[in-house]
């Protein structure tokens, strides 16, 4: 699948995992790009428009995954492109933090591969920046 036909950013720091999550996206007909951090997944965003949806780890290396969200509205032309939040985490989920975050969707790990292409579908189907 074509990088410019990409509706999915994977933000991960590992890689591994990333190109895990591509391959499995790729063997269900969603096409999506990779990203190690928030400054790479804003140029991604960037670089490829048609992006909708952001399946993000909560926990990257020395940022929060969460703060994707502040970035991109911030951002002078991102802010104005309507994206999907998945975020997984590994981490049970405090009351404050869902408080503060409940028009986003949260995935424990291990999360299950068909749970996870059935989001990103859902999400894709809603016509989410149409």
């Amino acid at each position: 699948m074509r990088h410019e036909q990409a509706k999915v950013l994977v933000l991960d720091d590992v890689s591994a995992i990333v190109e895990e999550l591509l391959t499995l996206m790729s063997l269900h007909d969603i096409a999506g790009v990779g990203a190690a951090n928030l400054a790479e997944a804003v140029d991604m965003l960037e670089r490829h428009p048609a992006v909708r949806v952001i399946a993000c780890d909560l926990r990257l290396d020395r940022e929060s995954g969460l703060d994707i969200v502040s970035r991109i509205r911030q951002h002078p032309v991102l802010r104005l492109r309507a994206f999907e939040f998945v975020f997984i985490t590994g981490d049970q989920m405090r009351d404050d933090l869902v408080a503060d975050t409940s028009r986003y969707t949260f995935l424990t790990k291990p999360v299950q591969p068909q749970a996870l292409i059935d989001t990103m579908r859902q999400m894709l189907a809603n016509g989410v920046g149409a």
